[in-house]
């Protein structure tokens, strides 16, 4: 099976979606951020063979991100008491996605993916990716297609979707590479750069999915609102 990483944050105000924050406040930032969430849930339907890992911060906050997402997913207890249950899509009732929680842990954003994919291998997934929660366009499409890459070619050894802010949306491995999670600097335009520079350095081929946009700022917002998800957005915040 195929694990799924997705780091997330509570949708705290003041803690998340910082840059959109300084246009539209740390409440209403906030609650946008909990729409996109809730907006990228469903694009998670679809998913072929994956089990899905919300990778959660911060470390306290496990109790309140699934009391948040488990009822807008439709979950129910798996055979663990860790381990969740969800249709695998609104259409579905018979076949189930795997849902599981872990927290981030400490460190900064490097030292977490690190960390996360070192484990997910450990616990014996061949392919695993990882996803934030800012690309609401990153859905079972891309990361289905990132997957059968992975597959489709013994020479690859990951897949990588790139933003046009110099970051990626999505990262997919078919084995442990530190290499791409040291000395890249975060929060930066250069992460793509620096990350493309480490696999070449080290040998590894990554090939690239097709540019989405992330949503950091007030003009990425109103973009969102104008594209094809902007009706289930606004569903979401109860808006017209």
């Amino acid at each position: 099976m195929r694990l799924l990483l997705v780091f997330l944050k509570e949708p705290t105000p003041g803690q998340v979606k910082t840059r959109l924050a300084a246009d539209v406040g740390d409440s209403e930032a906030a609650r946008f951020y909990k729409a996109m969430v809730e907006v990228q849930l469903k694009q998670l339907h679809g998913l072929n063979h994956t089990r899905i890992r919300f990778c959660y911060a911060p470390d306290d906050a496990g109790d309140a991100v699934r009391f948040w997402l488990l009822p807008k997913m439709n979950a129910t207890a798996g055979t663990r008491d860790d381990l969740f249950l969800a249709p695998t899509s609104p259409f579905e009732s018979e076949t189930h996605q795997e849902v599981e929680f872990h927290a981030q842990g400490e460190g900064d954003l490097g030292m977490r993916l690190n960390r996360a994919f070192a484990q997910g291998f450990k616990d014996g997934f061949e392919e695993i990716a990882v996803i934030g929660t800012d690309c609401p366009d990153c859905g079972s499409r891309w990361i289905n297609a990132a997957f059968a890459r992975l597959t489709s070619s013994s020479d690859r050894h990951g897949v990588i979707g790139p933003c046009p802010d110099g970051g990626y949306y999505l990262l997919a491995l078919n084995s442990h590479a530190p290499v791409l999670f040291s000395e890249i600097p975060w929060s930066s335009e250069q992460v793509l750069a620096s990350t493309r520079s480490a696999a070449q350095k080290a040998g590894l081929h990554i090939e690239e999915l097709p540019p989405l946009s992330d949503i950091d700022n007030l003009g990425n917002w109103q973009s969102l609102l104008n594209s094809p998800l902007g009706p289930a957005i606004k569903k979401v915040l109860g808006e017209k």
